[in-house]
């Protein structure tokens, strides 16, 4: 059922990334109208996604314990991709450059623009959106830091105030209200849920059309993008697959099979897309990052149903 979920749900995106990628083509949808689409679903609409889901879920112990595990268990996660990114960086002879975007895509994946849209479909009672936010937070704490530092070559650092945004103060929130039982009148949570729904549409148009965008012709070509691929989204969820499948069992941390899924998935994610945004910000190899993107999104088409198959296998 959860990949037939999926592979229906992986179709819609498709179809609207390709609405997208029209728009695009079309001259529709311009580089500025690209920015400001990305400004909207990330300040506007996607907070009021992490809102709604969490102001409608009730607090129970087992839900906020999962939520600990996922924070941070993200870390793990994190330093197992950076490992991989680093060795396979060194192995194939990057230059420092290159190096450094291959890391990072390896690192960070699109958790949001694809991450949020899926877990939503998938656990449609909010836990999957609840974990990915979760997720994300930890996450962010990597790509505004670490992430800045190394694509600017360290002449560009950000502290924890790049943490302090719309996203992380609608979390904080939606936690507070959902701890403390408040319940907020019918209407004001039906205007917020249809707004945080529009996330998911909005994020495959503007995928779409940031993919079309993108000169890629070269990135067929080059050996380092197939490398991450492999790393990120096949041998990166069977490892941690297993290793949280084993860890869970082991020493009976309770994970509920959404957190796992969630934890896993989120990690298996194809190619962030703000790294892209970054790397040209700040004077990194952005072709090298378009091209990462553009491959690994294409390819999660496929891999995503069976790193599903394979994790619902683990857990039964």
């Amino acid at each position: 059922m959860g990949t037939g979920i999926i592979v229906n749900q992986l179709i819609i995106f498709g179809v609207l990334m390709l609405v997208g990628a029209s728009a695009s083509w079309l001259k529709l949808i311009t580089d500025e109208g690209k920015d400001l689409l990305a400004r909207i679903i990330i300040d506007i609409t996607l907070p009021f996604l992490i809102l709604s889901t969490f102001i409608k879920l009730d607090s129970n112990p087992a839900l906020l314990w999962n939520g600990f595990l996922v924070f941070g268990l993200t870390f793990v996660n994190l330093g197992f991709l950076f490992f991989f990114g680093t060795a396979s960086s060194r192995m194939l002879r990057l230059n420092p450059a290159d190096s450094t975007v291959h890391t990072l895509h390896t690192m960070l994946g699109n958790i949001v623009f694809l991450g949020f849209p899926l877990f939503d479909a998938l656990f449609p009672g909010g836990t999957g959106v609840f974990y990915a936010a979760t997720y994300q937070l930890a996450s962010n704490t990597i790509t505004f830091t670490y992430g800045i530092y190394r694509l600017s070559s360290g002449t560009q650092k950000s502290g924890l105030k790049s943490l302090i945004n719309v996203n992380t103060g609608a979390l904080l929130l939606g936690f507070t209200i959902m701890v403390s039982g408040l319940k907020l009148p019918t209407p004001v949570i039906d205007a917020f849920t249809g707004l945080g729904k529009s996330t998911s549409p909005l994020s495959m148009v503007y995928i779409g059309a940031l993919l079309a965008g993108i000169g890629v012709k070269d990135a067929f070509k080059t050996l380092s993008i197939y490398v991450l691929s492999l790393n990120k989204l096949i041998i990166t969820p069977i490892v941690l697959g297993v290793a949280y499948f084993l860890l869970n069992r082991t020493l009976n941390l309770n994970l509920s099979v959404e957190a796992f899924v969630v934890l896993v998935m989120q990690a298996s994610m194809p190619a962030q897309t703000i790294v892209v945004v970054m790397s040209r910000r700040y004077g990194g190899n952005y072709k090298l990052a378009a091209g990462n993107l553009f491959i690994t999104t294409i390819l999660s088409i496929v891999t995503l149903p069976l790193v599903y198959i394979f994790l619902t296998y683990l857990v039964k």
